[in-house]
C-alpha cells in the first residue's frame, strides 16, 4: 500500500484495519505461494500503468504462466474466464489456489486503482 493510500485510509480506520487483515490472510494462507500472488499483483499494477518490477527476466514456470493468464483475463474481463482457463489454472495450482488467486486479483486491481487515483495518475 502506498503512503498516499495509507493517508486516505487513515480517515477510515475500520476499513484500513479490515484491508490489513485481508492482506495478512493472503500472506498466511497455505493454498498458493505468496510469490505467485506478488507476481500477479505486479502484473495487474503494470496493466494499470503503475510503476513496478514487471515480469521476471527469465522464462516463466508453468505455474507462473497459469497464474498470470488468469490474472490478466480477470483484469481484462472477468466474465471471459473460460472453463478451459479454470481447468488449466487448477491443473497448475490446484482448486484452492485458484480460489485464492481469483479473489486476490480483484483485491489487487481495486487497491491498485485506488492507489493510482489517490496519487493522481489513474488510467
Amino acid at each position: 500500500m502506498t503512503p498516499a493510500l495509507e493517508g486516505l485510509l487513515g480517515a477510515r480506520p475500520d476499513y484500513a484495519a479490515g484491508l490489513a487483515r485481508i492482506e495478512v490472510a493472503l500472506r498466511e494462507q497455505q493454498a498458493l505461494d505468496p510469490v505467485l500472488l506478488d507476481l500477479c499483483r505486479d502484473r495487474i499494477r503494470s496493466l494499470l500503468g503503475a510503476p513496478g518490477p514487471g515480469l521476471p527476466d527469465r522464462p516463466l514456470r508453468a505455474d507462473e504462466r497459469a497464474c498470470l493468464d488468469l490474472a490478466e483475463q480477470i483484469y481484462v474481463d472477468a466474465t471471459g474466464v473460460s472453463d478451459e482457463l479454470v481447468a488449466a489454472t487448477e491443473a497448475a495450482i490446484g482448486h484452492d489456489g485458484f480460489v485464492v488467486l481469483s479473489y486476490a486479483c480483484g483485491l489487487f486491481e481495486t487497491t491498485a486503482r485506488a492507489e493510482l487515483l489517490v496519487e493522481g495518475s489513474a488510467p
